[in-house]
């Protein structure tokens, strides 16, 4: 499987708060940017794990060009890519 954008975006308050846009219930946070994308990696594990365990369907990951773009993550956030689990 492909894998999904996480957008990583620096808070006010302090720290890095992670959001996927193809799986909004999933995010995380770290006070590095390392950290952030570790805690990220876990909470998809988990998430998908979640997603096997009830039977939900996983969706599928959205190109680059299929996410909606707002100002905010263009001014602010850094992109990356986290991959799913081989066995969640």
């Amino acid at each position: 499987m492909r894998p999904f954008i996480a957008f990583i975006r620096k808070q006010t308050d302090c720290g890095f708060r992670v959001t996927f846009p193809d799986l909004p219930e999933c995010t995380s946070s770290g006070t590095t940017i390392g950290e952030a994308r570790r805690n990220a990696e876990f909470a998809l594990t988990l998430h998908c794990r979640l997603l096997r365990r009830t039977g939900a369907p996983m969706p599928s990951p959205s190109y680059m060009h299929q996410i909606a773009w707002t100002q905010e993550r263009i001014l602010d956030g850094l992109v990356v890519l986290i991959a799913p689990p081989e066995a969640a």
